[in-house]
Parts: C-alpha cells; structure tokens; sequence
C-alpha cells in the first residue's frame, strides 16, 4: 500500500514538472492617444479587457482585444470608432502572436526587471502587419507585468481617416499595452 501511494505522488510530481507553464489573464490593459498634442486626450481610448497567454517554456505570448471594449470619454467618439473607423462587426478583434527575445521562465521565479523585445504579428481592421517592439518585464510579489509601447499606423491596416480630422491626428498613433500575469 506504502509503495502505490509513494508511486501515485511521484507520478503526481513528474506529471507536473512536464506540463508547460501557461500563464493567462484577461484584464490587460491597452491605452491609445492619436493626439498630435499628447495632452490632449479627446481622442484617446482605453481598454481593460484584453485577454493574454504566455506560454513561458517557449517564450510566446498572444493577445486578444475585443476592439469593442476600448472606452473613449465621448459616446459619439466610440460610436464612429467602433463603426466608421474600425468596423468592428465586421472585425471584432486585434490580435498579437508573436514570441520575447531574452525571456526564459526562470526570470518568473525572482523579482526584478528585465529589458526584453517583441516580435511576431499584429492582426487589426483584417490586417496582418509585422510586429517589433522592447518590452520591459517586470516581476513583483508573484506577478509579471509586460509593459510594451509601440506605435500603430491606421493606413497600415486600411483604416481611414477622415479629412476633417486628420490635422488633429498623428500619423503613428502610440499605443500603451500592459499585460498581467500571476505566476504564483
């Protein structure tokens, strides 16, 4: 009886050291400003519901955004967002997949942070675009916190402008992604 027990929890214990660490979230935080003036945010929009996976054996990571879940602090502004601009019943989601260059999964287990970079795809408006980006990692009290800037262009992802506001406008909009884990 001894001997199948001491079996049963080492086969519990291998079992675990093989499966993958996959670590997920689904409160992702994903801000943008279009603003030629930085500080002005009329324009600006945030979302708090972006799903993330890090597979951290492999180093890959895929994010998921519903476009609809971005806020803006006008209800007119997000109505021709969701729309004019990105049709978002036609394409509901932005994703990213793509894989961290200097991460390995013993960084999970320690406190502190790590300058990464980013490459893979960006899915947005039925457009697929290369992606490449630095991302800073920073681990704390059990979470790791990808933060990531990077820039998008609307014509890169056959979005349109229109003219009216298109002076008001950067032509790179900078987007502001930061992406939750617990590790423990």
């Amino acid at each position: 009886m001894k001997k199948t027990i001491l079996f049963a929890a080492l086969l519990l214990s291998v079992a675990s050291l093989l499966q993958a660490q996959v670590l997920k979230t689904k409160d992702g935080v994903i801000y943008f400003n279009p603003n030629k003036d930085q500080k002005n945010t009329e324009y600006s929009a945030q979302t708090k519901e972006a799903t993330g996976v890090l597979d951290a054996d492999k180093g890959t990571v895929a994010l998921l955004v519903g476009m609809k879940t971005f806020h803006f602090n006008n209800a007119l502004l997000e109505e021709h967002f969701n729309e004019n601009y990105l049709h978002t019943n036609k394409f509901p989601n932005a994703t990213y997949k793509g894989s961290l260059t200097g991460f390995n999964k013993d960084m999970l287990q320690k406190d502190g942070v790590y300058n990464l970079s980013s490459s893979g795809t960006v899915t947005m408006h039925g457009q697929s675009k290369p992606f490449n980006a630095p991302v800073i990692l920073t681990i704390k009290g059990g979470t790791a916190v990808f933060k990531c800037v990077f820039n998008i262009k609307a014509k890169d992802h056959d979005i349109e402008i229109p003219a009216l506001v298109q002076g008001k406008l950067l032509e790179a909009t900078p987007l502001e992604a930061t992406i939750s884990f617990k590790t423990k």
